[in-house]
């Protein structure tokens, strides 16, 4: 008997290649298929919305409930939000204005009031459409004004590429006290409500399971697992990650190249680590 009852695994960088779209490798997928045989609950801990995750749910056969949009959204597989935090109106107002003249890409991810719809929309492309379909999700479009959706939308998240690497620390200043600002890609920095991070999220969806968060494992690879790792018992770090990842996490797993998550798999839920 495993002596955990989930593994919550990040996207990009993690379970998946975070620079194209792939199906999961092979040996991590079967990895994941033995788990779950045994019994153990997996799911995601993302950036990524459900829109987007959705395929992978179904590509590896999971039923439990995920927290997408950097902790901000809790939602059963079947895309039933459960629970969400998004970003306060005024500041999303303020936010849309300041996005137009900006010379970076900007992107708002919006809540339909109405019908709960995911609208994702930017305000430049700097590169072709294929690569913000990849990063930011398939819906995404330019649009000349961010702010036009506001009246019948909320914003449940901005995102900015920005590989510098003080970049989180000048959007938090941009952005201000109203949002919580990190790293979620070598490529993207991303703004939630204040206090959401995977952390928040993973302790949501360890509360709305009922377990204990000593027989939780989580896989991540960049600064905004960080949360996350402190959230449950036991943290691994993928081979790619930044030191400080590294140092923050229970164990340290092969890269994403070397299928490092079903390496940490096999390590902690499939008993090989013991022998």
């Amino acid at each position: 008997m495993s002596k955990f009852d989930l593994v919550v695994l990040d996207l990009d960088g993690t379970l998946l290649d975070p620079d194209r779209e792939a199906p999961v490798r092979p040996a991590v997928k079967a990895a994941v298929a033995e788990a779950l045989q045994r019994g153990v609950g997996i799911t995601f801990a993302t950036g990524r919305t459900w829109n987007y995750a959705r395929q992978r749910i179904a590509e590896l056969g999971l039923s439990l409930p995920m927290v997408s949009s950097h902790g901000a959204t809790l939602v059963a597989a079947d895309g039933t939000v459960l629970s969400e935090q998004r970003l306060d109106d005024g500041l999303s107002r303020q936010l849309a204005a300041r996005a137009h003249d900006l010379p970076e890409v900007f992107c708002f991810y919006y809540r339909n009031l109405a019908t709960g719809q995911l609208l994702i929309r930017q305000n430049r492309a700097l590169e072709a459409m294929d690569v913000y379909h990849h990063l930011l999700g398939p819906e995404t479009e330019v649009v000349d004004d961010l702010g036009a959706f506001l009246d019948d939308h909320q914003v449940l998240k901005f995102v900015v590429f920005d590989e510098h690497a003080e970049a989180p620390q000048r959007w938090g200043r941009w952005a201000g006290p109203l949002a919580h600002v990190s790293r979620t890609h070598h490529l993207l920095v991303e703004g939630t409500a204040p206090g959401i991070d995977k952390g928040v999220g993973v302790r949501r969806l360890i509360d709305h399971l009922q377990l204990d968060p000593a027989r939780v494992l989580a896989v991540g690879d960049n600064f905004n697992d960080l949360p996350m790792f402190a959230a449950v018992g036991t943290s691994v770090a993928m081979g790619q990650s930044p030191d400080p990842v590294k140092k923050a996490a229970t164990w340290i797993a092969p890269t994403f190249a070397d299928d490092g998550v079903a390496a940490a798999l096999r390590h902690f839920v499939l008993g090989e680590g013991e022998r």
